[in-house]
């Protein structure tokens, strides 16, 4: 199972320096819950940002360039 979640990075801190209080771990666990399932047999994830701007490549060629942010699930 992968997913995808968002956290502020003073709770991406704790898990070096510790969880403050109960209350923290709480929200740090709902946090997960809500998190985006990632569906199996997915693709590779890219930042579309990142895709070159080079209209000369084709455009497939320019999105395998593309670097990798999540490997794809390959079942």
């Amino acid at each position: 199972m992968e997913i995808i979640i968002k956290i502020p990075s003073e709770m991406y801190d704790w898990f070096d320096n510790g969880f403050p209080d109960e209350d923290d771990v709480e929200k740090l666990w709902q946090i997960i819950k809500n998190g985006t399932l990632l569906p199996k047999g997915h693709g590779r994830l890219i930042d579309e940002s990142q895709i070159p701007g080079d209209s000369a490549w084709d455009f497939s060629d320019r999105l395998m360039s593309t670097p990798t942010i999540v490997k794809a699930d390959e079942e």
